[in-house]
């Protein structure tokens, strides 16, 4: 017997990927964008600021739970199928089990027990806590859900996400409305419970769905495989600085929504004109303004298996030109379609959600979502990279900072809701040229300010102009809002790959290089 090597090369692209991401995030975009229609007509601003305060407990007990197993899950797996080491998979999938039902288990007592105390003291509101049990359910069935989803995007199994999750929210869509058309009370403890038993719902279909899945689909992974210590050390070395960032991150945010409506009215509103303002911003605002994040997070989800796998083998050279794709990636997509949305939310917030915004409300909400699509791109990268300690450090140092400026500058009458969105601008911007930076000194990847930014800015300074001159125009000539959003939407999509041809760039192009992943030696008789 003797030992070779060799390298295959998947069939799939990154642009392959993406592409398949890209359309189940922009049909859950969609479906989500009514979602928020749907719960704006029966909650209203103030039912949907309720609902973020009991969201705001779930998104922590989630992060805690289940963000470090998820990433550990999905980065072991695209290093040991890039190794071959199959069997390790198996191993590592039954890990992921154990330590989120742990977790989960430990949660629940403290949310059962304390429940009341909770919601009336931590969230500031008493009516939070009829959610809770349909908020422990949710998260037991997110945590089947994630960890499998979790293990086909680190094995390339992008589509299979794409195909729960938007069968997820359909099903979201209807239990949910359904919920909320038969009760329609004005009980926003009601309210917030039904929500998140219809989640539940959801849930409930796509825990079942990824287990059909992975035992019809995936072969050659066993659940009952041998667990070395190796894994393990690897599993928890990955999983805990993941969870704690993300623990603290999300305790620190809650606390801003928390915070925000106290720092509102000693700003001078009442308690239920700082809750609809939480509830504008969080659940129409922010959904309306964020509809890029489909095609930003496409991209970066299909090069972060791709990088892991690179540095597993040590490929050096090809980590540096993923990084630097991934950066110039979000730049190319998420600069111009926001900037293309910031014209066109006051419109579409008045059309939808029957929701006023002004012109500088919007700018500053387009600002927070481009610095957040570099900083998630960012943080995600150095995950990938094995360095989440030092995304911790940054991503916690940013929530802190973010969380004194809301204390101190929503309570001025003077900025109010403005001073939560430029702390957020101010925070998030330092958060990302700290991350770049380390990205920069660890990988050694070429930053080309100008070809990264500079075209971008470029592409979006154009399409914002083209949006906020003929929008108008092209209503005038047609009187109808509609065709005049297509024409200006279609003409702004010309624009920008004209814009890109000139700049000698072709995106698709650029995303259609192959995924090289050398695999292990393989036994030659």
């Amino acid at each position: 017997m003797k030992w070779g090597h060799a390298v295959r090369i998947q069939k799939k692209t990154i642009l392959y990927a993406a592409g398949v991401l890209a359309c189940g995030n922009l049909a859950l975009q969609a479906l989500g964008f009514f979602y928020r229609i749907l719960l704006s007509h029966f909650a209203g601003a103030e039912g949907l600021g309720v609902y973020r305060l009991v969201n705001s407990a779930y998104l922590v007990l989630n992060a805690g739970c289940l963000s470090g197993v998820t990433m550990a899950c999905s980065r072991l797996s695209a290093a040991s199928e890039a190794k071959g080491e199959w069997r390790k998979i198996g191993a590592v999938l039954r890990l992921a089990f154990s330590v989120f039902f742990t977790l989960c288990a430990s949660c629940a007592a403290v949310v059962l027990l304390f429940g009341d105390s909770i919601a009336s003291t931590l969230l500031g509101d008493g009516r939070c806590a009829r959610a809770f049990p349909f908020v422990l359910l949710c998260l037991a069935l997110t945590g089947v859900e994630n960890i499998f989803k979790s293990l086909f995007i680190g094995l390339d199994r992008m589509q299979y996400t794409a195909m729960s999750e938007v069968g997820e929210q359909l099903i979201r869509i209807l239990s949910v409305g359904l919920l909320l058309y038969h009760y329609q009370g004005d009980d926003y403890g009601v309210i917030a419970m039904l929500i998140f038993a219809g989640m539940v719902i959801s849930e409930v279909f796509s825990a079942l769905f990824l287990t059909r899945l992975f035992r019809r689909s995936i072969k050659g992974v066993s659940l009952t495989a041998p667990l070395d210590h190796s894994i393990a050390r690897q599993f928890f070395l990955i999983a805990m600085p993941l969870s704690a960032s993300a623990l603290i991150g999300n305790l620190i945010s809650s606390a801003g929504a928390v915070l925000l409506p106290q720092r509102l009215m000693t700003a001078g509103l009442t308690y239920e004109q700082a809750l609809a303002a939480l509830g504008v911003i969080s659940g129409m605002a922010m959904p309306l303004i964020l509809l890029p994040v489909a095609l930003v997070s496409s991209v970066c989800t299909a090069l972060l298996p791709a990088v892991t796998a690179a540095q597993a083998v040590g490929s050096g050279k090809r980590i540096r030109a993923l990084v630097g794709r991934a950066i110039s990636t979000v730049g190319l997509i998420g600069v111009p379609a926001t900037a293309v949305l910031i014209p066109l939310a006051p419109r579409l917030s008045e059309l939808f959600f029957r929701q006023p915004l002004t012109d500088g409300y919007v700018a500053l909400l387009g600002v927070v979502a481009v610095i957040s699509y570099y900083q998630m791109t960012s943080g995600s990268l150095l995950n990938a990279l094995g360095l989440q300690h030092l995304n911790l450090l940054t991503g916690v140092s940013a929530e802190l900072c973010q969380l004194l400026l809301i204390y101190r500058w929503c309570a001025r009458p003077t900025l109010g809701i403005y001073g939560y969105l430029l702390a957020m601008i101010l925070t998030g911007s330092i958060a990302f040229f700290v991350n770049l930076c380390i990205l920069h000194r660890k990988s050694h990847f070429a930053v080309k300010p100008l070809r990264r930014f500079g075209v971008p800015l470029l592409c979006g300074t154009a399409l914002f102009a083209w949006t906020r001159i003929f929008f108008h125009a092209f209503l005038s000539a047609c009187q109808n809002e509609t065709a005049a959003l297509a024409l200006t939407i279609l003409g702004a999509g010309v624009l920008y790959a004209l814009v890109l041809r000139l700049l000698g760039i072709r995106l698709l192009r650029y995303l259609s290089h192959r995924i090289e992943k050398p695999s292990v030696p393989y036994l030659c008789l």
